[in-house]
């Protein structure tokens, strides 16, 4: 088995960028988790990085749906998002390949997973964390509920069509179900996620 690495992930995500339909039917074919671990390790990182930021610059969320001072809500959610994250991650994979299953899907957990790690994590990362972290730098805080309008469509839509090609890739299935199932499961981790994240 080659050796996984950051830079073999990294890779495999610039190749994302520019063939993502060849690239899933690659990473589906080598089956390997601990890749698609570093894509969303790294985007769990990123994200992190930048809440600290926003901690340190006194800023907090305009509303929080757990017990926590809004003013620390930033600085729970930097050391939440790794596990956060790789929970979210499991979550899609588990349901989106119990209901490929149902739909006659032959695909394994490991396949499904290694791709949907990265259709996952790379458009959350591109789509979401890093303009988020570009406008706050350049234009402060006040102008992220403006991007967030934007970027929320955009990230939703990449990851849709990125998951619901990862299970075609992983599973066989045609496109038509494959969008069914993908836009299932992201609601289902969505609603999950949105109770923590902020």
């Amino acid at each position: 088995m080659p050796r996984v690495s950051f830079l073999s992930a990294a890779k495999s995500a610039g190749r994302l960028v520019t063939r993502p339909g060849r690239t899933l039917d690659q990473l589906a074919a080598s089956g390997h988790l601990a890749e698609a671990s570093w894509a969303v390790g790294a985007t769990a990182g990123v994200w992190s990085a930048f809440c600290v930021w926003l901690h340190r610059s006194g800023h907090a969320p305009s509303r929080v749906l757990l017990p926590i001072p809004p003013g620390d809500y930033y600085l729970y959610q930097a050391v939440g998002l790794v596990p956060l994250l790789f929970g979210a991650w499991w979550l899609l994979t588990v349901v989106t390949h119990a209901l490929a299953r149902l739909l006659g899907g032959s695909g394994r957990l490991r396949a499904l997973g290694a791709a949907a790690g990265f259709a996952y994590a790379l458009p959350l990362l591109g789509c979401f964390v890093l303009p988020d972290l570009v406008v706050f730098a350049a234009f402060g805080f006040g102008a992220l509920g403006k991007l967030v309008r934007v970027t929320g469509l955009v990230l939703a839509a990449a990851e849709w069509l990125l998951v619901s090609r990862a299970i075609t890739a992983a599973h066989g299935l045609r496109l038509r179900p494959a969008s069914a199932i993908a836009l299932v499961a992201l609601l289902v981790q969505a609603a999950v996620l949105g109770v923590f994240l902020r």
